[in-house]
């Protein structure tokens, strides 16, 4: 009996402890687990905004409401639609299509990295039917892509300044991406590290999205789908706001066999922001590199000499700059060239598509197009473009070869296309390179230019009005060129020596006509010139102005009257 007493003893002892060893157990998880919530949280406010820098929103409160219990996130945030307030509400009345007052605050969305977090905020955007992912004032330092999905949009908190023309514009939420840090040995620094971007997940259907008083540090903005832009059906896209600095994609054909391996080059064909849409489309109120940081020479740069199957090395490496503004600024429904003359908007929709506007912009570029945008009703006005006056070119625009001194860099400020276009207020200023440090200049430099080739339609409606620039207006070699106006405009000196209003509607393979072309009340620093070789209706050169001479060079029919300064040539030479 006491034996078993004895047992039964150390059996309730043992129990005993097994139980306080479980307790204990318990209470270093419990530890465990509240430390590593206090990390979690920790490591996601360091992600979201430097350390110097708290979320502190800088919006009105009369603009802060408290999310409605149907959408949105809990926190406060604005909820206004900044494009009625703005243009007011009749303006661009497609843009209430988007859900501005379904807000989902990233603050509300806790996770270990930023990309996680803005994922996770879209994600409950989209399956609420869309709204505004929104972020605070501060620094949020994303690793990789971004990508928004259809009916939501991106938006920072209000900037004190809110004319992206000043030069005080400066958006107090920034989205900074990897900067691309060279090595100049061995293979280089891999491209994977660095050009990043803001995408959309279905970029051919995807609609009600945009970007919106951000400003983003090394990522291009890019909605486009060109290889299937016929049959696309996004629209209702606003890109408005941002400030974009340091955006490239290296050049593909970079390095080549002969080349060093570590060698890249700025692409050409990139741009801050590029949108293929179907309709309805603002980019309007933004400022684009204004603040390029990451330009880098790299000396010892291999190219191909000109004219024999040789190599040259430049030991100088600003010869050899990899420069993140030497591509176009704003694109619109471009980047497609058809083998023949965009003339029909049935057979050639995608160079005709309805309400798109560009407007209200600040560009800074170095080579390619300012703003090159075509559709119907286009609309290209108030945008201020700026270039470097003494820029250089030591190797052409592919990376990989010195250039000819006849080599063009597509330095233009505006290339359109389309019918029933509007272009007016701009003001303008575009360069053009000096070739390898000597006395020749590369062929382009264009004011506002559309053109038969590269993506050039007929001309069939446009008002060329109120511009001031350093180059010329031209219409070049269009073989069909109808209704229209060019006037108000000022081109007071012209980097060129072609004249100031240039309008030729003969090809170099064809002479054509022209009808209702008036151009009015211009004010230029040289000549005008009106070519249709067959004639045409209703066409005049009346009331122009020039302040320092030139010849006005006709074709019979063209009514030539009351104009000021310039030495009238006989009609037909």
């Amino acid at each position: 009996m006491q034996r078993e007493l004895k047992l039964f003893k150390d059996i309730n002892i043992n129990h005993i402890a097994i139980i306080r060893q479980a307790q204990q157990k318990f209470r270093i998880f419990c530890q465990f687990l509240l430390t590593a919530i206090i990390i979690i949280f920790i490591n996601s406010c360091q992600s979201e905004i430097s350390p110097s820098k708290s979320v502190v929103s800088q919006t009105s409160p009369s603009q802060t409401i408290t999310q409605s219990s149907k959408c949105g996130s809990r926190s406060n945030a604005p909820q206004d639609n900044l494009i009625a307030a703005k243009y007011k509400d009749n303006a661009f009345p497609w843009a209430k299509n988007i859900k501005w007052n379904c807000v989902y605050n990233i603050k509300d969305f806790p996770a270990f990295t930023i990309d996680a977090r803005f994922n996770a905020a879209r994600d409950a955007a989209s399956a609420n039917g869309g709204g505004i992912v929104y972020f605070p004032s501060g620094i949020y330092n994303f690793a990789d892509n971004i990508y928004l999905k259809d009916g939501v949009v991106i938006r920072g908190d209000t900037p004190a300044v809110n004319d992206a023309k000043s030069n005080s514009y400066n958006p107090a939420t920034k989205l900074v991406f990897p900067q691309y840090k060279p090595n100049l040995s061995g293979n280089g620094t891999p491209n994977t590290t660095a050009f990043k971007k803001i995408l959309t997940t279905n970029p051919s259907k995807d609609s009600n999205i945009g970007v919106v008083n951000v400003d983003i540090n090394r990522a291009a903005i890019e909605f486009s789908s060109a290889e299937n832009s016929d049959n696309i059906t996004n629209q209702n896209i606003i890109i408005f706001g941002v400030r974009s600095n340091n955006v490239a994609t290296p050049e593909p054909r970079v390095p080549e066999s002969f080349q060093n391996p570590w060698q890249r080059f700025s692409h050409r064909f990139a741009a801050n922001i590029k949108i293929q849409a179907f309709a309805n489309v603002l980019i309007s109120n933004n400022r684009l590199n204004d603040a390029v940081t990451d330009n880098f020479d790299q000396p010892n740069y291999i190219v191909k000499q000109l004219r024999v199957n040789s190599t040259v090395t430049y030991p100088e490496g600003e010869k050899a700059k990899f420069n993140y503004t030497d591509h176009y600024g704003i694109s619109l429904n471009r980047f497609s060239s058809p083998k023949e003359l965009p003339n029909d908007p049935n057979r050639f929709p995608n160079f005709f598509r309805k309400g798109l506007v560009i407007q209200d912009n600040w560009v800074y570029h170095t080579m390619r197009v300012a703003i090159h945008a075509t559709g119907d009703n286009l609309v290209i006005r108030n945008n201020q473009i700026r270039d470097d006056k003494n820029k250089q070119a030591w190797i052409d625009s592919t990376g990989t070869k010195q250039p000819q001194n006849a080599a063009t860099f597509e330095n233009r400020a505006i290339d359109w296309s389309g019918w029933n276009v509007t272009i007016d207020g701009n003001d303008y200023e575009v360069y053009r390179h000096k070739i390898a440090g000597g006395n020749y200049e590369s062929i382009d430099g264009e004011g506002i230019l559309i053109q038969e080739c590269c993506g050039g339609t007929s001309v069939n409606g446009v008002k060329i009005s109120n511009n001031t620039g350093n180059s010329y207006i031209g219409i070049y070699k269009v073989p069909q060129v109808n209704n229209v106006l060019i006037t108000g405009n000022k081109i007071l000196s012209n980097l060129t020596n072609t004249p100031a209003i240039y309008i030729n509607a003969d090809t170099n393979g064809s002479k054509n006509k022209m009808d209702n072309v008036k151009i009015q009340n211009n004010t230029l620093s040289n000549g005008i010139l009106a070519r249709a070789s067959n004639g045409g209706i209703n066409n005049f050169i009346q009331g122009n102005r020039s302040n320092n001479g030139g010849d006005i060079s006709y074709s019979c029919g063209i009514k030539v009257e009351n104009n000021i300064g310039f030495a009238i040539k006989q009609c037909g030479t």
